[in-house]
């Protein structure tokens, strides 16, 4: 058993325990994405069943001895100051680790021959590009290289990102577009033909000139986007959703416009928008850190300050909530993990949730961090999960 197992073993007894640190469940996620085999462990020993059996056990473990058993492995003599330094924590803290560490032994001699068990992974970057003559480029399969479109405009691949050449000087009436599809499951982001930047989350779709026009830069969102915009105030850079438009100079802002969403939603990290509702004409200007709601089926923008970290924490790869009911967290996580949600019990649909995780990690730790809450069960059925109250 080497450092790393053993330090992977330490933080499995605080999670055993409760008394993970922020930081520590952040590494404990990394390690949980390098491999399936972390996973299977992982699973293995925090299924509750299997974690009452082996914690019975080490009740009857000599601490002391194994311990100092573990301490002549790694450096063949007995050292009594860092015993009694540990022994310190025994009650509330070795126990669970050693607890831990056996089963991991038990575990790793037995990895050959254990059959996996279903872990539901993150998404990852991946997209489907769509011409202007219909041909579809699945972006995933795709390595580096160039595609050239009808007007000659070329699309430069990268593994997760496509990158447009830099051109705004055609007529309105020969724009040509491409479609940027984003399955559940997926991310994908891309550099437009005026310079702007554009990340776009699971089950989205972004329809965009690949040259823009000498008086306007429009394009249409279906889902979630974060954008950087170039700044050109001769040529305003407009976003269209079904619910609203955005107009921009130059600044940075997120979009969130699901179709099944009850709300589309801008917020506003720096520079201003106007944004405007499509039905009724209504317009108001944001300033940073200020998000516009418009509940879908009313005609009414609201207008609230926010933290604006929390609506783009999606692009710098976290689940980041505060206070939000569990059926929109878990719409999101739905859409990333690509699962289906259902609720056993309707009333936990309106429970308030708070989380900062991971997004790459797998789903398992996320849901036991809900159910540590004792609020909610959760229950993992092939790629449904299933969510009830807590008896």
């Amino acid at each position: 058993m080497d450092k790393t197992d053993f330090d992977i073993a330490v933080l499995v007894g605080k999670y055993l325990a409760n008394n993970l640190t922020e930081e520590e469940q952040v590494y404990l996620n990394e390690w949980l994405a390098l491999s399936g085999q972390n996973r299977i462990w992982f699973r293995k020993l925090t299924d509750e069943n299997y974690k009452k059996e082996k914690i019975k056990k080490s009740a009857t473990i000599d601490v002391g001895q194994g311990w100092q058993s573990l301490q002549q492995k790694r450096s063949g003599k007995r050292k009594r100051q860092l015993w009694i330094r540990w022994s310190k924590y025994a009650a509330i803290f070795v126990i669970p680790v050693f607890a831990a560490w056996i089963v991991y032994q038990q575990s790793s001699r037995s990895r050959v021959t254990e059959s996996p068990a279903q872990v539901i992974v993150a998404g990852t970057s991946k997209a489907l590009l769509v011409l202007a003559d219909g041909t579809s480029v699945p972006l995933e399969q795709k390595k580096q290289g160039v595609l050239v479109e009808q007007n000659g405009v070329k699309i430069d691949l990268k593994e997760e990102h496509i990158e447009y050449e830099n051109a705004v000087s055609v007529r309105e009436d020969e724009l040509i577009y491409n479609e940027l599809i984003i399955p559940r499951g997926g991310e994908y982001s891309l550099t437009l033909s005026d310079g702007t930047v554009v990340f776009l989350n699971a089950d989205s779709k972004l329809r965009f000139p690949v040259k823009f026009g000498d008086t306007k830069r429009e394009v249409e969102l279906e889902g979630e986007g974060y954008f950087e915009v170039t700044r050109n105030e001769k040529v305003p850079f407009i976003v269209k959703t079904s619910r609203m438009d955005v107009l921009v100079l130059g600044t940075k802002f997120n979009i969130s416009a699901y179709e099944d969403d009850s709300i589309t939603m801008t917020t506003l990290v720096q520079g201003s928008v106007r944004v405007t509702a499509s039905d009724n004409g209504m317009s108001v200007v944001l300033q940073p850190n200020e998000q516009a709601e418009l509940e879908h089926g009313g005609n009414i923008l609201q207008v609230s300050e926010v933290d604006a970290s929390f609506a783009t924490a999606w692009k710098d790869g976290r689940l980041r909530f505060q206070e939000k009911p569990l059926h929109e967290i878990m719409k999101t996580v739905a859409r990333w993990y690509d699962v289906e949600v259902e609720y056993m019990d309707e009333e936990v649909k309106n429970y308030p949730f708070g989380c900062n995780f991971s997004r790459h990690a797998t789903i398992e730790p996320l849901l036991k961090v809900f159910e540590a809450t004792g609020t909610i069960g959760v229950r993992v059925d092939g790629r449904k999960i299933l969510i009830m109250r807590k008896k």
